[in-house]
């Protein structure tokens, strides 16, 4: 079995990616368990996370 790297739909990640690339300024922020990635052409601006959504933001609390 082939896993899908972006496993979340795609209506909801590729606006996200289109509006980082076309705005130097746009941070792209990814928390994602085993799967945290983003295209190429977004990686400079991107934040990728490899780690369970919750166990982050409890760092943050």
């Amino acid at each position: 079995m082939v896993r899908n790297r972006y496993n979340t739909p795609a209506i909801i990640k590729y606006p996200f990616w289109q509006m980082t690339l076309k705005n130097p300024k746009a941070t792209y922020a990814c928390i994602n368990y085993g799967d945290a990635a983003c295209p190429s052409q977004i990686e400079k601006q991107s934040v990728c996370i490899d780690d369970d959504i919750g166990r982050v933001l409890r760092k943050f609390i």
